[in-house]
Order: structure tokens, then C-alpha cells, then sequence
């Protein structure tokens, strides 16, 4: 599975809004998909500005990041 899938249904699993799941579904918070310099530093920005602070965390600590095959 792709970092963006799992991040998306991470994302889905803890309530976030639809809105942040697309973003997260078409790459925008991914290492090599997004146009952000940052994308794990706008997840975890975003999602402590939506209350997940677990997800902010998980960010963090390389739970999404892209793997090797990807």
C-alpha cells in the first residue's frame, strides 16, 4: 500500500474532514507526489488544526512517509 493510501484511510479512521482525506488520497501531503517542499510538515500542521493530534504525531514520527518502492 502506498503512504498516501495509508494515510488517507489513518486519516478517514479518525474522523478528519473529507476535504483533508482527498488531499491526502491525490498526494498532496506525500514525499514525491506533492508540490509542497514540506508535505509532512503541512500534514502535521493541518491536522493539529484539526484536533488530530495522533495522526500530527504519527507524521512525525515517519509513519507516512514514502517507502523505498515508491
Amino acid at each position: 500500500m502506498k503512504a498516501k493510501e495509508k494515510l488517507a484511510q489513518a486519516l478517514t479512521k479518525a474522523g478528519a474532514s473529507a476535504d483533508m482525506v482527498d488531499a491526502a488520497a491525490r498526494g498532496e501531503y506525500d514525499d514525491f507526489e506533492s508540490q509542497s517542499a514540506t508535505p509532512i510538515m503541512d500534514l502535521v500542521r493541518d491536522a493539529r488544526r484539526a484536533g488530530l493530534d495522533e495522526i500530527a504525531k504519527r507524521a512525525m514520527n515517519g509513519d507516512f512517509d514514502a517507502g523505498d518502492e515508491e
